[in-house]
């Protein structure tokens, strides 16, 4: 046998050995076993204005107060308008009245509320018809949310010529309701009570209310 052919020998010889050494000495590292990922559970969304069990905190974590600006009204049937013009400067910081959102949308309110608010992050759904069970909603959305809800109603407190009237609800207190009126373009108080009895809007007694996308 040459001098190679013995060298090969020799290295492959040495190479077992070293492979013996290390599965015989070495120690083993025990991996750590897998953890599970906790799956977080997304919060539930309100599908409705007619009540809910949950608690409310389940619909947003995030705590705001309602800045509204009141305006008055430029006609005499501009009061849809004109809230839903103090519902978006609220929500996006922008400066629009009742004919602004006249010439873009015409009487179309939620085209105009989705439009004008979804570049800020929030959409906006018709939450029914006001009743006793929507207070837990329009109270969250108000106070802990820090959004406004647009409210149709109707009834001498509400339209001096009771053909019906449009809001914006800022605030929830109690039994104490806040609301931009855009018939005096100021921060006026009701009840509960006030509302839930208030006579049909010719469209209903509507609410609109924000939830972020």
């Amino acid at each position: 046998m040459n001098r190679l052919a013995l060298a090969v020998l020799s290295l492959g010889l040495a190479s077992q050995l070293y492979s013996a050494y290390q599965d015989s000495c070495e120690p083993v590292l025990e991996l750590p076993s897998p953890q599970a990922t906790p799956v977080q559970q997304e919060p539930m969304l309100l599908l409705s204005a007619r009540g809910f069990g949950e608690d409310p905190a389940a619909f947003g974590s995030f705590v705001g107060k309602v800045e509204v600006t009141p305006l008055a009204q430029n006609t005499g049937d501009s009061d849809g308008q004109c809230s839903v013009a103090m519902a978006i400067n609220c929500i996006t910081g922008k400066k629009l009245d009742d004919k602004d959102i006249n010439a873009r949308y015409g009487y179309e309110l939620m085209r105009a509320l989705l439009e004008e608010c979804r570049p800020a992050g929030y959409s906006w759904k018709d939450g029914g018809e006001i009743c006793p069970a929507a207070w837990e909603l329009l109270g969250h959305k108000t106070v802990v949310e820090g959004t406004p809800v647009v409210l149709a109603l109707n009834g001498p407190e509400f339209s001096c010529t009771e053909r019906g009237h449009i809001v914006l609800v800022c605030g929830v207190d109690g039994d104490k309701v806040t609301f931009a009126d855009p018939a005096t373009g100021t921060n006026r108080t009701t009840t509960k009570q006030n509302i839930n009895n208030a006579p049909s809007h010719p469209q209903g007694n509507f609410i609109f209310y924000a939830d972020r996308l």
